[in-house]
């Protein structure tokens, strides 16, 4: 747990969950439980779909699913090996870069 907290110091991350395959919420930093039971249960069919379009194309399973709002917030969606989802909300001044690294190093760190 104490790892993917870590995403929170990316500068604009407002909030992650992290979920089961099955799209409910383990455990979040969002203080809002009905946000975070939304959260997970979207992670579930957006990943779902996701990685079903991606492996349909013939690119095999998406690593990171993203969202983006037309004001520049969105939300990241990537797969946490056996535990599950890791969503990421964020808002316009996070760098996408910056975060895609804090995730990928994340990800390392527990075997995902």
């Amino acid at each position: 747990r104490r790892v993917v907290e870590g995403v929170t110091r990316v500068s604009g991350v407002e909030g992650f969950v992290v979920s089961s395959s099955d799209g409910l919420p383990l455990f979040s930093s969002l203080a809002d439980k009905e946000l975070e039971e939304k959260v997970a249960a979207l992670t579930a069919v957006l990943s779902e779909v996701g990685n079903r379009a991606s492996t349909e194309l013939g690119k095999g399973e998406a690593e990171w699913i993203t969202v983006n709002a037309p004001d520049g917030s969105g939300i990241i969606y990537t797969k946490l090996g056996q535990i599950g989802y890791l969503a990421v909300l964020f808002n316009k001044d996070t760098r996408l870069g910056v975060l895609l690294y804090t995730l990928r190093d994340i990800k390392r760190k527990i075997g995902g």
